[in-house]
């Protein structure tokens, strides 16, 4: 009796082991959404985009974090290929919504937008909603900027030469022209692609003629950036 109780005890504690194994092992293999964001990372890195379907024209993004009193941010500045700031999003880390927008207006000067909704990263299979507003080309006219974005699909890409785990997602943006005078407004939409590459981030975006596709060329340090653009 006792050697059955025995084997009995032995038989649950090896089937209790697989089982927690089996748990960790899919632990493990569980792939979230937040894992393809932006790492962060006090020392800032240029992530390098080119449009191959005119090999002429780049972007570059600037990614650094920062820790304030409400916790640590990660700041996303994009240029243009000669080094002209455009917009700054900064995206509180914990959450991954946006804390601030700012944008570079016509007159060249550093604008802070009004952010309205602030999810632009999707955590989940539910689509995210940003929204903010800022200066027109003309005083009159302000400028209305949402995005739509959509999880679609958990996919290979090649990404710096290499078969990289990204998330695929389906964006619509949406930008009205509205004039304050006279209250008229028109719009435009734009659907595209684009892939965040785990522990990366953005690491492509296309249109869906693909009539503009940018992919990221290289990733480099803030010194060889700025010898880039300057000579």
């Amino acid at each position: 009796m006792i050697r059955i109780a025995l084997g009995m005890l032995i038989t649950l504690f090896l089937f209790s082991c697989g089982e927690k194994k089996e748990t960790s092992t899919k632990e493990k293999e569980k792939v979230t959404n937040r894992s393809f964001f932006y790492t962060y990372d006090t020392i800032p890195k240029i992530y390098q985009y080119r449009e191959v379907v005119n090999g002429m024209y780049e972007q570059f993004h600037r990614v650094y974090g920062v820790s304030r009193g409400d916790g640590k941010h990660i700041i996303l500045e994009r240029f243009t290929e000669d080094g002209r700031l455009t917009e700054t999003y900064d995206f509180v880390l914990d959450s991954l919504s946006v804390f601030d927008h700012m944008v570079v207006n016509v007159k060249g000067d550093l604008e802070r937008a009004f952010v309205y909704h602030n999810r632009l990263f999707p955590l989940d299979n539910n689509e995210t909603h940003f929204a903010t507003k800022f200066s027109g080309i003309l005083d009159v006219n302000v400028l209305l900027y949402e995005s739509f974005r959509k999880f679609n699909s958990f996919t290979k890409r090649e990404v710096l030469s290499k078969s990289l785990e990204c998330m695929k997602l389906n964006e619509r943006i949406r930008v009205t022209n509205i004039n304050t005078d006279s209250k008229m407004q028109n719009e435009s939409l734009n659907d595209i692609v684009i892939y965040f590459g785990k522990s990366i981030g953005l690491v492509e975006w296309h249109d869906k003629d693909y009539q503009q596709h940018f992919v990221l060329e290289k990733i480099i340090s803030q010194d060889e950036w700025f010898k880039l653009i300057s000579g």
